[in-house]
């Protein structure tokens, strides 16, 4: 007869956390996970919930990046709107550049009093472009119209990843595999991304010698998420599905895995 014998393990990223303060790759080593006795027919892993802090920042180390007349300013990362975000790109940038907004089509407008410019958005170190509504084609003159909207919007979705699991969660963006919690990001910024698991998702666990694996946190390019020192929780759930067989251990999970029945 096949039965299930069930486990709960409360994951914190600031255990095993290997990338500091990022607190986006972490080191799970879990007890009793060995799966390959012969007595154990499937493995499941699946997540319960998960407290995310969405600690992470708008202008990040991704994105922070303006290319003015073929000169690369570096960007004060943090949490911005458009009116604190010009206020800080003005401070950097020479003497003589000014920033216009509309509300009404949310997008900028940007001006030098004397002398014509070049935008660099073509630029491979531009990396602030969907910020500020830049596109991919160089703008100049000395008044030049962003084509796009200013986007102040947090990471919509954050990417947990393993490849010791091989989940066939398929990813477009990046043309991955490896996610087993895309997280929708529903939360205001300096609070806490809740999930749990209403479908009852579960994976397989194809690997029957894993002892140990590390998740990643990315965005959808898959780009580290730095959370700035704040850690994130989650409950993960393993199921053994095994073969009874005629009973001379106590039926806990450590006898099961390692086949003391």
């Amino acid at each position: 007869m096949i039965k299930t014998k069930t486990r709960l393990f409360n994951l914190s990223s600031a255990v095993g956390c290997i990338n500091g303060d990022f607190q986006s790759r972490v080191q799970v080593d879990l007890p009793d996970l060995t799966f390959h006795m012969d007595h154990i027919q499937n493995a499941y892993l699946s997540v319960v919930h998960a407290e995310v802090p969405n600690s992470f920042y708008i202008v990040n180390y991704t994105n922070n990046q303006f290319v003015l007349n073929s000169t690369t300013y570096t960007l004060t990362r943090g949490n911005y709107n458009v009116n604190t975000f010009i206020t800080m790109i003005t401070a950097l940038l020479p003497v003589g550049y000014t920033f216009t907004y509309s509300s009404i089509t949310t997008k900028l407008i940007m001006t030098h009093i004397t002398t014509p410019f070049t935008v660099n958005a073509s630029s491979s170190s531009s990396t602030v472009n969907s910020i500020m509504g830049l596109g991919v084609i160089d703008l100049t003159g000395l008044s030049v119209a962003f084509p796009n909207v200013v986007n102040f919007i947090p990471l919509q979705r954050i990417n947990f990843r393993s490849s010791y699991f091989n989940f066939g969660c398929y990813n477009t963006t990046d043309g991955s595999s490896d996610i087993f919690l895309p997280l929708q990001n529903n939360a205001g910024q300096n609070s806490i991304i809740n999930y749990n698991n209403q479908t009852q998702n579960k994976f397989l666990i194809q690997d029957r010698n894993i002892t140990s694996f590390t998740i990643t946190v990315t965005d959808d390019r898959g780009q580290l998420v730095n959370f700035n020192g704040v850690a994130w929780l989650m409950t993960i759930q393993i199921d053994i599905d095994y073969l009874e067989v005629v009973k001379t251990q106590e039926l806990t999970f450590s006898n099961i895995v390692n086949g003391r029945v």
